[in-house]
């Protein structure tokens, strides 16, 4: 049978004195190297060596029996001897030499670098303490992306302003390019998923209400439902999901690739260039959108009253006509341009954040999305306490 392989030598070390030390009268210890001083055996080397040479005021340095050395074993060794080297090291090895040379350029140390980046503690004796120290954290960096947020919303709202002054400004190819991609593009989603959540809607309805003897007004609680609420959110989410990520891939891309720094250095703004156009564009189609997810989010609901009480469609318009105010629609639309902006500014702000990496690009893309669907539903509740009781 083959014998196995010797197993590897760890650093290590023998420290001796001589009978007499130099002419100042400071102790000289002679220190001989053995075995491998790398990396993967170093361990527990570096306490022993600077315990073992801290009452020596020099140390001469040999390596009859040094079978290898790294910049980690040669790193290890300095920090240990330090300004007690005392002649030439490894003088019979030119490799060893030029490693050794290498490290002694560094300047920091351990202890440096300890100070200079701390390591966080751990609180598991103090949860209360830990829990608000990192509730402290996030309320923080939320303060410093919301004042990120409204520096780029002014920028956006700028360029605005000019452009209303000067139409010249926009670009109308790319505007209405990205009109029929974040726009009309994604009317069949939004028809079908609002039908969908309007058939379930009223099923639940007609189950609940019927209990009472009140089915009939599933029809009014699904239209006011559909109109305030539930048309304007399934579509400002799912132009979250579809759009706002779309953006912050593109901008991000463009970012990775060096596109936007070339646009500088042609004197083209990126922001007139990628930003306005995507905002101008969602804002024009938002309205549209929202509408056709109403109009399917009713017709999925009666098409649910139909099969669960037998009134037909002329049952759903007629009644939704006498006693469902008119004023729901425009509860429902009149927020429609402040989420379409909230949903372009975030897509767009997170491409811009791109760093130059694409693991950086999946976190700002998976960022948009969720701060764009996260402020959709606080804008849309601000509205709702704005307009709560507002039915004539």
């Amino acid at each position: 049978m083959p014998k196995a392989p010797p197993s590897a030598i760890k650093a290590k070390f023998t420290l001796t004195l001589p009978e007499k030390g130099d002419a100042k009268g400071d102790s000289i210890a002679i220190l001989n190297l053995t075995g491998q001083w790398i990396v993967t055996r170093l361990e527990g080397v570096s306490s022993r060596l600077v315990a073992a040479l801290k009452k020596h005021d020099k140390v001469r340095i040999t390596g009859e029996g040094l079978e290898a050395v790294d910049t980690a074993g040669a790193f290890t060794l300095r920090q240990a001897v330090a300004d007690k080297l005392d002649g030439d090291i490894f003088s019979d090895n030119e490799n060893y030499a030029r490693i050794y040379a290498l490290v002694t350029t560094c300047k920091g140390d351990v202890d440096a670098y300890e100070q200079d980046n701390p390591s966080k503690q751990k609180f598991w004796l103090h949860p209360v303490y830990y829990v608000l120290e990192h509730l402290g954290r996030i309320m923080s960096a939320f303060g410093r992306g919301f004042i990120n947020q409204s520096v780029f919303m002014g920028h956006v709202i700028t360029l605005w302003m000019l452009s209303i002054v000067r139409p010249s400004r926009v670009r109308w190819a790319a505007l209405f390019n990205i009109m029929q991609r974040a726009g009309l593009e994604s009317l069949p989603i939004i028809f079908f998923t609002n039908m969908f959540v309007g058939a379930t809607l009223a099923f639940l309805l007609v189950l609940t209400l019927k209990q009472f003897g009140a089915a009939v007004f599933a029809v009014d609680m699904v239209a006011i439902g559909v109109l305030r609420e539930f048309g304007p959110l399934i579509a400002a989410v799912l132009i979250s999901g579809r759009s706002a990520s779309a953006f912050a891939a593109e901008i991000g891309s463009m970012k990775i690739n060096q596109e936007i720094d070339a646009m500088r250095v042609m004197g083209i703004d990126p922001y007139e260039a990628l930003v306005l156009p995507r905002v101008i564009a969602l804002v024009v189609m938002m309205p549209l959108i929202t509408f056709v997810g109403m109009f399917a989010g009713m017709l999925g609901g009666a098409l649910a009253i139909w099969g669960s009480l037998g009134n037909g469609p002329a049952f759903f318009v007629q009644r939704m006509h006498d006693y469902v105010p008119a004023v729901n629609l425009f509860v429902g639309m009149i927020k429609t341009p402040f989420l379409a902006i909230t949903i372009a500014v975030v897509g767009c702000r997170m491409g811009m954040t791109v760093k130059d990496d694409v693991i950086s690009l999946g976190r700002q893309v998976t960022t948009a999305v969720v701060q764009s669907i996260f402020l959709v539903f606080m804008i849309d509740a601000i509205f709702a306490m704005l307009f709560n009781g507002f039915v004539f």
